[in-house]
């Protein structure tokens, strides 16, 4: 089984950063993978209100827009905290390491991709696994992201088209909502050979607190739990642990994603960790 990890891919005030509601960080600028400086102040073309609810008019989904992140290489693991750490404030996320490789993630638009015609309700597709490039497609409603299933870029070697939409973001999100969202893969291909298979995602938003990264900090930022697991024929199963960071306007601030079958909730070695980049 491959690697999948659901992405959203809703940064958008995001070509970067900006001083919409976050507080700067005085970065020191000079020459580190990521090449921070100054970042440009977005705020005029910001809706949010920084109340830690994500309304579905606080996140953007322009296509054709590309957004920088930040990542360990593939085949690598990386330390991280989940939890963060505790402060009278609550949480405090630390994503202010500029190591690690840059990763321009496109919102791309469906039409003219090889697998269009088995996504005809999409209104987008994005990189969701840095390692594997393999895109998932997308489908924006006024009350939810759905994830429609996984394709590759080079045509027929991945094409995994879920049998019912899964609920990957709900509008408006906040602290303490939880569902699970399950879809099966029937005739599929993964990475040139047949699969089918149940996915089947646990996700709860279950924290709120702030992210540090080296440009801005971001207060009332929400977490989202993910629990993705992918079971074939014959019954073996694969599963790993997500855990996305979400601010107004600025969609997804990082992420940090499990080895396989980790059996910890608070692991400390993640398989990927990316963090928004300039």
């Amino acid at each position: 089984m491959g690697a999948r990890t659901f992405s959203t891919l809703c940064t958008l005030a995001a070509l970067g950063a900006g001083g919409c509601f976050g507080s700067n960080a005085s970065p020191d600028g000079g020459g580190d993978d990521a090449a921070y400086g100054v970042a440009p102040d977005l705020g005029p073309i910001c809706t949010g209100n920084n109340d830690g609810v994500i309304s579905n008019d606080e996140l953007s989904f322009p296509v054709g827009v590309s957004v920088n992140y930040l990542g360990n290489p593939a085949g690598t693991t990386v330390k991280v905290s989940p939890d963060g750490t505790l402060t009278a404030a609550g949480p405090e996320w630390d994503f202010t390491s500029t190591a690690g490789d840059v990763h321009k993630l496109t919102i791309e638009p469906i039409a003219g991709k090889w697998f269009a015609a088995s996504f005809p309700t999409a209104s987008y597709a994005t990189t969701t696994d840095l390692a594997t490039n393999t895109l998932g497609i997308f489908r924006v409603t006024p009350d939810a992201l759905l994830i429609l299933g996984y394709a590759s870029e080079a045509p027929n070697q991945t094409l995994l088209v879920y049998d019912q939409p899964v609920i990957s973001f709900r509008f408006p999100a906040s602290v303490g909502q939880s569902w699970i969202s399950a879809a099966h893969v029937v005739n599929g291909t993964l990475n040139g050979m047949p699969y089918a298979g149940l996915d089947t995602y646990k996700i709860s938003v279950d924290a709120r607190g702030k992210a540090v990264l080296p440009f801005l900090s971001f207060d009332n930022t929400l977490r989202v739990h993910v629990d993705l697991t992918s079971t074939v024929p014959g019954g073996l199963s694969l599963n790993r642990i997500q855990y996305l960071f979400f601010h107004e306007c600025y969609g997804e601030l990082g992420r940090m994603v499990s080895v396989p079958n980790e059996p910890n909730e608070t692991f400390t070695d993640a398989g990927e960790f990316r963090r928004l980049a300039l």
